[in-house]
């Protein structure tokens, strides 16, 4: 997510969005903005899809595994750090991760893409793992940061002004914001991590059969 919490309504904007450029794209715009919008409406089912599908085809090594189980708790740690920081309500959070770039949960989602293809132990699947990370990503980021502005105005352009959407920079004022246990188990943030961990299992349980 941006830097605001994530909620159904706000994921249907920027599919809506991603929806309705590719119905009055023409030509080969038109069908690439069809592309996008199946991407946006089926990147959780097919980060699934896939991450199954690694594990069939999984050779596991040990210090592959060991590398992606690594990358992953930084990964994972990276979003409990912003889930503590996210409120679901009307507020823009710009603090905490947030004040660093508009996109951390996203440089997460990354991160945990490259741990599957490192736990996987094929290495030749990373790169496609990747576009097809960005491929689902890219769309949603603009159709929630269009749904933002209108959303917060001047405020929320004036938080681009300051922050990156992806490189991580030092914030420039003192953070408004405070980390709270309470905004991580209400953003059902352990339970996201416990499902990415038992489905990581799989690959150890690959490795030692």
């Amino acid at each position: 997510m941006t830097n605001y919490a994530e909620t159904d309504g706000q994921v249907k904007v920027a599919t809506r969005e991603t929806l309705v450029a590719a119905a009055g794209g023409a030509g080969g715009e038109g069908a690439l903005a069809q592309v996008r919008a199946f991407f946006v409406r089926r990147r959780t089912f097919l980060g699934i899809v896939v991450a199954f599908a690694l594990v069939v085809v999984a050779e596991p090594l040990p210090v592959l595994l060991f590398a992606g189980m690594g990358v992953m708790a930084i990964a994972h740690t990276l979003r409990l750090v912003c889930a503590g920081y996210l409120d679901k309500d009307a507020t823009l959070v710009t603090s905490g991760p947030f004040g660093w770039c508009r996109n951390p949960l996203y440089i997460a989602n990354f991160l945990v893409v490259v741990a599957f293809g490192l736990m996987s132990g094929r290495l030749v699947m990373l790169p496609i793992l990747l576009v097809l990370s960005l491929a689902a990503h890219a769309p949603t980021v603009a159709g929630e940061e269009e749904f933002l502005r209108r959303k917060f105005g001047e405020e929320f352009d004036r938080y681009c002004e300051r922050v990156p959407r992806w490189w991580p920079k030092r914030p420039t004022r003192p953070d408004e914001g405070g980390f709270r246990w309470a905004r991580v188990v209400a953003n059902g943030e352990h339970l996201n991590i416990i499902s990415v961990w038992l489905m990581a299992a799989m690959f150890v349980i690959e490795m030692v059969r």
